[in-house]
C-alpha cells in the first residue's frame, strides 16, 4: 500500500490532465485511479458507479473547461483513507472562471484503488 498523501496527489494530476475538454478519456484511463465500482457522494449526493457510467459523467463534465488547478492547504492521512483541503480554480472554454473551496475525502481498496469519493465544496465567486 502506497502513500495515501501521494494517491491523492497523483489523482489531482490525474484530473488535471484527463478532465479538459480537450482531451479524450477511457475507461482504462478511469482504471488507473479508481476501484471498477466504487461510490461518490458529493455535497450530501449519493452515486454508485462504475467505469462506463464515470466515463459518461466525466464526458459531459470536462465538456466545457479549459484547465483545472489545485492549491491543496494539507492532506490528512489514515491507513487506507485521506483528506484533502483545498481551493480549486476551473477555467471554463468562455475564460469564465470557477473559484471552489473544497474537502475531499478518498477512501482505497487493497490496490490503492478508489472506492469513496466523498467532497464537500462551495463555490467562492
Amino acid at each position: 500500500m502506497k502513500n495515501k498523501e501521494h494517491l491523492a496527489k497523483k489523482l489531482l494530476k490525474w484530473n488535471q490532465r484527463h478532465l479538459l475538454s480537450s482531451t479524450h478519456i477511457t475507461k482504462s484511463d478511469i482504471a488507473q485511479c479508481f476501484a471498477p465500482n466504487f461510490v461518490l457522494r458529493v455535497n450530501g449526493r449519493e452515486y454508485h458507479v462504475d467505469y462506463q457510467s464515470y466515463l459518461e459523467f466525466l464526458t459531459h463534465f470536462k465538456s466545457n473547461i479549459e484547465s483545472i488547478n489545485y492549491d491543496v492547504q494539507e492532506y490528512i492521512c489514515d491507513t487506507d483513507k485521506v483528506v484533502g483541503v483545498m481551493d480549486a480554480t476551473i477555467v471554463r472554454n468562455d475564460h469564465s472562471i470557477d473559484k471552489i473551496e473544497a474537502m475531499l475525502l478518498l477512501k482505497f481498496d487493497e490496490n490503492d484503488l478508489i472506492t469513496l469519493w466523498q467532497e464537500v465544496y462551495t463555490k467562492k465567486n
